[in-house]
């Protein structure tokens, strides 16, 4: 009786966590484009620059920690939404992560923009021409250089 009483509170508390843990989430998240097309539609309408994410979502560690470290962050939020469509190019080994079209895009996106490890973000103006890029991310677990980029590249 003890094992099941014990078993019904730890599946219980875990519901709970994870419940915590998606509303943390949640409280910044920002709005990635799933189409690449639409992306890019947005960027012109809007003259905004296209940030694009290169990521394996399910596999790479610096990138788990970038999305955690950076863009769950209230700062990147607030910077988004004024200057930037964000796209996540993401390549996960779990391929039913993306429909087919994105995985394609994504392939296609990695080649043009020459990409050759995780995480890299590249920012391209509305015209799809390329104004930085970042790459990697440190184990010491410091956005900093990533927000100074991006305060770079709103500046331009």
């Amino acid at each position: 009786m003890k094992k099941i009483v014990l078993s019904c509170l730890f599946i219980v508390s875990s519901i709970v966590f994870v419940n915590a843990q998606d509303s943390v989430k949640l409280k910044h998240s920002v709005n990635w484009e799933k189409s690449f097309s639409k992306a890019e539609k947005l960027a012109k309408k809007k003259n905004k620059n296209l940030l694009i994410f290169f990521t394996g979502s399910d596999w790479c560690g610096p990138c788990k920690m970038l999305v955690e470290d950076f863009f769950e962050t209230e700062q990147f939020k607030n910077i988004a939404e004024q200057d930037f469509i964000l796209y996540e190019a993401d390549n996960p080994r779990n391929k039913d992560l993306v429909s087919e079209t994105q995985r394609a895009d994504n392939l296609k996106l990695g080649s043009k923009y020459k990409v050759s490890s995780y995480p890299t973000i590249v920012v391209v103006n509305s015209k799809g021409k390329e104004i930085g890029r970042k790459k990697s991310y440190n184990f010491m677990r410091d956005p900093s250089y990533h927000f100074s980029f991006l305060e770079e590249i709103v500046k331009k």
